[in-house]
């Protein structure tokens, strides 16, 4: 059988005004609502647009108003086992409420593919860019934006060094942490990351030095793996210290992910949590709420985070007074991998 090639043609005002036997200045006018065209005329140049499926074109009308209508988003990676989807849900949303839509990349990590995805965006003339850099260093996402239109930083990787930016407070993570589980009678305590050691990695390790150290308690802080792959890295570093006897009685990992590798570790060493070891992850997965997980974590506000993202957007696109720099802090969920520390005898490792 032969291939068929389709040819889609889309309605256009110069289709609407062969229909309606008008000028394509006069459907133009009328799709726009103005006032010089006449109701019965205006009333039949909509009807015809409605029935040949007529869209108006977006990227014309930003043009020839000098109006951005699109937004774009640039994220390290985009899945259900990140935090990026609520984000995205939320801005996608509060744009849409705008009249304006989303270009979206995932940059998978990679520094070359940011900035391709910020080329493509500048290419697209978008009013204003979102972007969670996968690294601290943004260097090459405002060189390949050119000054074009606001970067607006989104996440804990950057300071307050630049323009735009909502941040997360991630030694609040560790305040809230290594206070409740000082509460719970522990004073073994590590923390688990992986690497890069950006930004956000770095927060969580001072946090945590600082808190233990109010505490009077000596910090463990191991590193293992690479943010694409945190469940590995967590089993890796538990496999680590069972060999070498040296497990603590609680494990704050950086991610919830890592949590899970940890989790299905000391699982299947017999290890108990949380009567052995209490264990707490980050970001408020999904998953870490299913039975037989009910993670302990820190809930990040990705959602409120994406609100404030696309207020900002549109505010700098509107050239209205904006809020530059914003805060927002984790919150501690506890479900039930945490709980009071045991005694050497209680102990089954």
């Amino acid at each position: 059988m032969k291939g068929v090639t389709y040819l889609y043609r889309k309605p256009t005002i110069k289709t609407i005004a062969q229909l309606a036997g008008v000028s394509h200045v006069a459907v133009s006018r009328a799709l726009r609502g103005c006032s010089d065209i006449s109701a019965e005329t205006k009333e039949r140049i909509l009807k015809i647009a409605q029935e040949i499926g007529y869209t108006p074109n977006a990227a014309a009308r930003s043009l020839s108003s000098k109006r951005a209508t699109s937004v774009g988003m640039i994220v390290p990676t985009l899945a259900e086992n990140t935090a990026y989807s609520a984000v995205f849900n939320q801005i996608s949303m509060v744009a849409a409420e705008h009249g304006c839509t989303v270009l979206l990349g995932s940059s998978h990590r990679s520094l070359e593919l940011e900035r391709k995805h910020c080329q493509m965006m500048c290419e697209n003339r978008v009013g204003a860019l979102i972007v969670s850099p996968s690294g601290s260093n943004v260097s090459h996402i405002k060189e390949a934006c050119h000054g074009l239109f606001p970067v607006i930083f989104m996440g804990g990787k950057i300071g307050f060094e630049e323009d735009f930016v909502l941040t997360l407070n991630y030694k609040h993570s560790a305040k809230l942490v290594v206070e409740y589980l000082y509460q719970l009678g522990h004073s073994d305590i590590a923390l688990f990351t992986y690497a890069p050691e950006n930004n956000t990695i770095l927060q969580k390790k001072d946090g945590f030095i600082q808190e233990m150290k109010k505490c009077g308690l000596a910090p463990r802080m191991y590193t293992a793996g690479h943010a694409d792959d945190t469940s590995t890295a967590g089993q890796d570093l538990v496999e680590q210290l069972i060999m070498e006897d040296t497990l603590p009685t609680a494990i704050w990992c950086a991610s919830d992910l890592m949590a899970m590798g940890v989790l299905s570790t000391l699982r299947n060493h017999g290890i108990r949590v949380p009567e052995d070891i209490s264990l707490i992850g980050h970001d408020d997965l999904y998953f870490g709420r299913l039975p037989g997980i009910e993670l302990t974590t820190l809930h990040t506000p990705m959602k409120e985070l994406g609100d404030a993202a696309m207020q900002l957007a549109l505010g700098l696109m509107e050239r209205e007074q904006v809020e530059a720099h914003q805060i927002f802090h984790p919150s501690l969920v506890i479900r039930g991998t945490t709980g009071p520390a045991p005694n050497k005898a209680q102990r089954q490792h």
